[in-house]
C-alpha cells in the first residue's frame, strides 16, 4: 500500500476539498495568501490612512483627501500572506496504546495528514514535527505540491516508543518556527498539566496561535474492565495486577481531573482545546475541529 493511500483515501479527499481551515489571528508568512499579516503593504484590504512623508511613494497618495482637505494623506494596506503551521504528532509510548492500525499515534498521523492535505491545497505553508522526549524529526513549513509527499513520507517513518517530552518539544519548536504562524499539537498530553501549560505558553510568548488535540483511546476515558487485569506502563512504569472495580472510580476522577486542568490551562493562554476519541471517524474529527474553531 502506498504512503498516500494508506492516510489519504479518495472518498476523503473528496470532502476535504471542500473544506477551510484559516488562522484566527494575525500570521507572518512568504508568500501572497488568504491571510492577513501584520505587515503593511499593497493588497486589497484598506488598513487606515496616514500623513505623508518625504520618500513616500506619489502613487500612494489619496489624491481624494488631497483635494478635499489640500493636505497629503497615503494609503496603507493590509498585506495578505499564506499561512505557516506546524503540526506536532505525540510519538512517545503511550500513543502507541490501542487496536492494531487503531492507535492514538495512527490516529494522530492519519489526522495530520488530513490536515497537511488540505491547507496544502490552499497554497498554505506546512510542517511537521513528530516529537518524543524532544523533536525527532523535523519538517520546516514550506507550500507547493512537492511538500506533501515529504510530509507524508516523514508521517511513515514516526513509530512510537519511549517516554514523553511533549513538553520540551513544544519548546523546540517554539524557538525554531521564527515568523508567527499556526501550531496544531497532536498528543494525549499525559504529563504534568504545569509541564504542558510552560510549553504552550512559550509558544504563545512568540504569538502563535496554538490548537492543543489530546488524543485517547475510548478505554482511557470509560475504563470498561471488569475482570482482574495486569496493567503494563507504556513508559517504564512497572506493571500491576489490579481488580478494575477497586481503581476504577479513582483513575477516573484522576482522568478528568486532568482534563480539566489542560482545558483550564488552554483557556488562560488562548489556546483552542479539544479531545479526540480514537473511536470517531476521521472525517467527523475534521470536521467537530473546524467547527470549534469557527
Amino acid at each position: 500500500m502506498s504512503v498516500v493511500s494508506r492516510f489519504l483515501d479518495p472518498t476523503l479527499v473528496e470532502h476535504l476539498n471542500h473544506m477551510q481551515l484559516s488562522a484566527r489571528s494575525v500570521v507572518e508568512g512568504s508568500t501572497i495568501g488568504q491571510h492577513k499579516s501584520p505587515m503593511k503593504g499593497a493588497s486589497v484590504e484598506f488598513r487606515q490612512h496616514r500623513f505623508y512623508v518625504p520618500g513616500d511613494e506619489l502613487r500612494r497618495l489619496d489624491w481624494r483627501v488631497l483635494a478635499r482637505t489640500d493636505r497629503p494623506y497615503v494609503k496603507e494596506y493590509d498585506e495578505e500572506t499564506n499561512l505557516r503551521c506546524v503540526l506536532m504528532i505525540d510519538a512517545s509510548a503511550s500513543m502507541s496504546y490501542g487496536e492494531a492500525n487503531h492507535a492514538k499515534f495512527d490516529f494522530a498521523t492519519r489526522l495530520a495528514a488530513a490536515l497537511s492535505y488540505l491547507m496544502l491545497g490552499q497554497t498554505e505553508s506546512v510542517g511537521v514535527a513528530v516529537c518524543g522526549r524532544r523533536v525527532q524529526h523535523w519538517l520546516a513549513p514550506h507550500a507547493g505540491p512537492a511538500q506533501l509527499p515529504r510530509v507524508l513520507e516523514l508521517l511513515e517513518r514516526g513509530s512510537p516508543s519511549g517516554e514523553s517530552g511533549f513538553d520540551a518539544a513544544m519548546h523546540d519548536v517554539a524557538d525554531r518556527m521564527g515568523r508567527r504562524g499556526l501550531v496544531i499539537a497532536l498528543s494525549d498530553f499525559y504529563l504534568p498539566a504545569e509541564r504542558i501549560r510552560a510549553g504552550l505558553a512559550h509558544l504563545r510568548h512568540e504569538r502563535h496561535e496554538v490548537i492543543a488535540v489530546q488524543v485517547v483511546h475510548p478505554d482511557e476515558e470509560e475504563f470498561p474492565f471488569r475482570n482482574w487485569s495486569r496493567f503494563r506502563g507504556l513508559e517504564g512504569e512497572r506493571p500491576e495486577i489490579v481488580e478494575p472495580a477497586l481503581v476504577r472510580e479513582r483513575y477516573l476522577d484522576n482522568f478528568h481531573r486532568h482534563r480539566r486542568a489542560l482545558a483550564d490551562a488552554c483557556r488562560t493562554l488562548r489556546v483552542t482545546f479539544r479531545h479526540q476519541r480514537t473511536d470517531t471517524g476521521l472525517l467527523d474529527a475534521i470536521r467537530a475541529l473546524l467547527a470549534r474553531r469557527g
